[in-house]
């Protein structure tokens, strides 16, 4: 079996790095969930001080998918709706454990080979109290941060929903909200460009996600809407990664090709 190992240097004075490891094991401890990657097993290196963790090997990011919109790649909404039903199954469990993850996006959404979306990267989580789940720490990235982590003390409950309506934004545009210059951050997303492709219920999606946090529905909510519903399946999940390499291949013959051109022509 194939396995990712992440290094953590330990040093004599700490690291932030350290400091995160150690939030998410004790976050993590005792939360196990098929769309939430794990961490496996701990190895102490003597020789380099360094900390090995050992997780599941993941295949790519949603990141990584998305980029190669730009050379031809295509999700459909009931890919996008698989997606955004395995992240949301995810939340739901944190939920029920009063975790808050805090930066839902595209890099932190990762898929294996099986199509199965797994969230990671608890640098950020926070456990609170379900009575009193107000923070005041500002986290996130501005892309998909929710507009009140912006303004002042917020619930942390709160904010993961509107970062999952900002990924689904960003898979639908092949770009995340409010990264155009033209659309600062705001309060609801920006339009989008062929909004008639997709359906009422992707569109009801996205206006749920964005309302305010007093009336922003949860998880559990978000769970019976009909476009998360409307899943396509593994097997076609498992598709689009092998579209991805095969697009790969071809951007880097592509570059061979012009840098070969391009010496060609210097030399002449």
């Amino acid at each position: 079996m194939f396995v990712a190992i992440k290094t953590v240097p330990i040093l004599p004075s700490g690291s932030t790095k350290l400091d995160e490891v150690r939030n998410e094991l004790g976050l993590l401890r005792g939360v196990m969930h098929i769309n939430i990657l794990g961490m496996h097993a701990l190895y102490v290196d003597l020789v380099e001080d360094s900390l090995w963790i050992r997780m599941e090997l993941m295949e790519r990011s949603l990141a990584d998918v998305v980029t190669l919109c730009e050379h031809g790649l295509v999700l459909q909404e009931r890919v996008i709706a698989r997606f955004t039903n395995d992240t949301l199954e995810a939340l739901r469990f944190l939920r029920e454990h009063s975790i808050a993850h805090r930066d839902i996006r595209s890099d932190n959404l990762l898929l294996n080979n099986q199509g199965v979306l797994k969230l990671t990267d608890f640098s950020n989580a926070v456990k609170v109290l379900p009575t009193l789940p107000v923070v005041t720490d500002p986290v996130g990235i501005l892309y998909w941060q929710a507009p009140e982590v912006r303004t002042g003390p917020y619930n942390a409950l709160k904010v993961d929903v509107w970062s999952i309506g900002a990924t689904v934004w960003e898979l639908a545009q092949a770009i995340p909200p409010f990264a155009d210059p033209l659309h600062p951050p705001g309060d609801r997303w920006p339009k989008l460009s062929k909004p008639e492709i997709f359906s009422p219920a992707f569109h009801d999606f996205l206006r749920m996600c964005s309302e305010p946090a007093s009336s922003r529905p949860d998880a559990h909510d978000l769970l019976k809407n009909s476009f998360v519903n409307n899943t396509c399946g593994r097997a076609v999940v498992v598709q689009l990664l092998q579209q991805c390499l095969a697009i790969e291949k071809l951007v880097t013959q592509r570059q061979e090709l012009e840098e070969e051109d391009e010496s060609t022509l210097m030399s002449r």
